[in-house]
């Protein structure tokens, strides 16, 4: 890898393993906050319409993580796009096209690779909040820590792989 590439993946990888601590400490603050306060003291919202929040946020919560965030990994997070996208895809995403290809490629792969990180990551997280949201809205424990327990399994399985990075960064 070329000494410019290898300066900046360091450096990336470095902020990437602080954005991700940051978010995991984060939602476990929304867990640490969802659990100490508890239940609301009255009724906020009737129980048919609780039933009909949960329903939607675990939709949505389903629909994140079973679809968007993989989804969004596949394409963001994949080497192969990069090695045999064309000059012009290479330029929508941002190339200036007197760049050398080699070189080229693994800067747009590495900003790629960030950016399907820290989308992962944001949308992971979002799935704590409606844990925090549907236990102030009066839900049971179970079911706002069904959420809060999805939102920590993802983040936990999807931590900056900097070694599997360096692999194919080399490998471009």
């Amino acid at each position: 890898m070329n000494r410019l590439v290898v300066e900046v993946y360091e450096k990336q990888l470095r902020s990437l393993k602080w954005i991700y601590a940051i978010i995991v400490v984060c939602v476990l603050g929304i867990c640490s906050v969802t659990i100490v306060l508890g239940p609301p003291l009255g009724v906020i919202v009737k129980p048919s319409s609780l039933l009909l929040v949960e329903l939607i946020l675990g939709g949505l919560a389903a629909g994140l993580t079973l679809i968007v965030v993989p989804l969004s990994r596949q394409k963001l997070c994949n080497p192969d796009r990069v090695r045999t996208a064309p000059a012009e895809q290479l330029q929508s995403w941002g190339l200036p096209a007197d760049i050398d290809p080699v070189i080229g490629r693994q800067a747009v792969f590495l900003t790629r690779y960030t950016a399907g990180c820290i989308i992962s990551w944001g949308l992971s997280a979002s799935v704590g909040l409606y844990g925090l949201i549907t236990r102030m809205l009066g839900s049971n424990a179970p079911i706002s820590g069904l959420f809060l327990s999805l939102a920590v399994f993802f983040l936990l399985i999807l931590p900056p792989r900097g070694q599997w990075l360096k692999e194919k960064l080399s490998a471009l």
